[in-house]
């Protein structure tokens, strides 16, 4: 996620065969946050049909939390009554999660901010934040302008650490039956709480990254998960997933009309939910049709988007300060024409293969290193005299 060790796996955490479509879906929310970061300064006349991914690009952070809230919440119903569910389940988070991150955390504050100083480069870093990243909290000081901008992207694995911390014991303690309520409600709590905080001058940024306001996506995607899980709920679901799709895809097209921006007065108040119940059918019609020949499962299990889903978490680490890099050294201000143009599209493409080569790198000398030892920790049933 050396050699075989950490191959595709036969099975995944649930004890079924992995699903190539959803590493598809993880492709496509890297590749729209990599194209929203990369897009610099569009060149006057550019199509703006064509820059439409660009432009909506943030919403990729919202389809990683679906697709989080899904997979986490599927683990954690299939393996409930395991006798160790809370420690197997937090080993193999930290394993995949903390070597990379924390790599990231020391070498920014420990090696780049000192060297900076040095050289009398300004990164626009405040050094106290450190403490707020190594514990995962750092969307709460960038929520309210505290910020280490080469690194001010972690807000939303702040958001999904912060997440996991909470959602094993709520799935534990919830009665199956029940837990399709609470995920609905905590959706609509967050965005009946956004609705609340913008009417009383909360700032946009509070809105767009604290946890609290955002735990709609990753509460629908734990929803899907739930109906997914049981075949009646899932084929009543298949059945009314077009009109379900249509109308909530509807309803997305004209927020979009009044404001595209992430921050945007309609995008917090009503987009991040509008949003994520458009990907939540994309995540859950992924997973239903998974292995068949329509087009859209055929179009997520394409090679290069597959590897895009399998590397994006260094891509998502790594692309933003590479991001700043190329806004800098981008020569398009001094062109004009089809040279600005063609300067444009070689720094978007340039930067996307320099993550992607970052990510490589990270998962072939570190990432992997640390995933072999996943199989040490795999949820056991409850024996029997236990029960």
């Amino acid at each position: 996620m050396s050699g075989a060790a950490v191959s595709t796996p036969r099975t995944d955490e649930t004890g079924a065969a992995p699903i190539p479509e959803l590493d598809g879906v993880r492709g496509v929310a890297i590749l729209l946050v990599l194209l929203f970061h990369f897009q610099g300064a569009r060149p006057p006349g550019f199509p703006k049909l064509l820059t439409y991914p660009m432009i909506l690009g943030w919403s990729g952070v919202d389809l990683f939390f679906v697709l989080s809230g899904f997979l986490i919440t599927r683990i954690l119903i299939s393996t409930r009554r395991a006798a160790n569910y809370f420690s197997a389940f937090y080993a193999r988070r930290v394993l995949r999660i903390f070597p990379l991150y924390f790599v990231a955390v020391f070498l920014f504050f420990r090696v780049a901010l000192p060297l900076a100083a040095r050289c009398g480069w300004d990164l626009q870093t405040d050094p106290g934040l450190e403490p707020w990243f190594w514990f995962h909290l750092s969307n709460g000081p960038s929520s309210f302008g505290r910020d280490a901008r080469p690194l001010s992207h972690f807000w939303s694995l702040s958001i999904e650490e912060q997440f996991y911390l909470v959602w094993p014991a709520v799935v534990r303690a919830v009665s199956p039956r029940w837990l399709g309520a609470v995920c609905a409600g905590a959706a609509a709590l967050a965005g009946g709480l956004r609705v609340a905080a913008a009417a009383r001058g909360v700032t946009p940024e509070a809105l767009h990254r604290l946890t609290f306001f955002r735990m709609d996506a990753l509460a629908l995607g734990g929803l899907v998960a739930w109906i997914a899980v049981d075949p009646v709920r899932r084929a009543l679901l298949r059945r009314r997933l077009p009109t379900a799709w249509t109308a909530s895809g509807l309803i997305l097209a004209g927020l979009c009309v009044v404001g595209r921006g992430a921050v945007s007065p309609v995008m917090t108040r009503f987009g991040y939910t509008a949003f994520a119940l458009f990907y939540a059918g994309l995540v859950f019609a992924a997973f239903d049709r998974a292995g068949s020949p329509g087009v859209l499962s055929r179009t997520l299990r394409w090679p290069w988007l597959r590897a895009f889903g399998k590397y994006s978490y260094a891509m998502y680490v790594f692309h933003y300060p590479v991001a700043l890099v190329v806004d800098r050294l981008a020569p398009g201000a001094g062109l004009s024409g089809l040279a600005r143009t063609v300067a444009w599209l070689a720094s978007v493409i340039g930067g996307i293969a320099v993550s992607f080569l970052f990510a490589l790198v990270s998962w072939n000398v570190l990432e992997k290193r640390f995933l072999v030892f996943k199989g040490r920790f795999v949820a056991r049933p409850v024996p029997a005299a236990a029960r």
